[in-house]
């Protein structure tokens, strides 16, 4: 599974983004682009919806995606910012909802540099570790690893 960070630009000038470690561990697994409200990246617009998921809370609206088959995608785009940045994002980004949604609920997060705004929020590198390991990806271990150490 290829991951694509959809980054906030304010996400870039943080020292406290995951992201810059996920894409460290993930190398060409995940590809980095900066979000822009008038123009949507072309490699995200050429995704098909058929096998590729966006990582955010459900919508009505939307088609959604179980644990279950995460086996069968090849793309999930995450959109990298704070809370507030990504429903930012999302709302703002209608090319979005084409793609079907995937959710983590229940799990409690780890991260201890910034604030998690939302129950249950996860952060970057943490949701991106839950579907590697989802999907038996052995660099999960790689990532976890960098994260913790990060995270002290």
């Amino acid at each position: 599974m290829k991951i694509w960070l959809l980054t906030h630009s304010e996400e870039l000038k943080k020292a406290s983004g995951t992201g810059t470690i996920v894409k460290k561990v993930l190398g060409e697994q995940c590809e980095v682009i900066v979000w822009q409200r008038k123009a949507p990246h072309a490699s995200i617009l050429n995704l098909s919806p058929a096998d590729t998921i966006l990582v955010y809370q459900h919508s009505n609206d939307c088609p959604t995606v179980t644990t279950e088959t995460l086996h069968t995608i090849n793309n999930a785009i995450i959109l990298d910012g704070t809370w507030q940045q990504a429903q930012k994002m999302y709302n703002r980004s209608p090319y979005l909802s084409q793609f079907a949604h995937y959710e983590v609920t229940h799990l409690k997060s780890a991260y201890k540099k910034r604030r998690n705004q939302i129950e249950n929020g996860l952060c970057t590198a943490e949701m991106v570790i839950h579907l590697l390991n989802k999907t038996d990806n052995p660099v999960s271990s790689t990532l976890l690893h960098e994260f913790h150490v990060f995270n002290q």
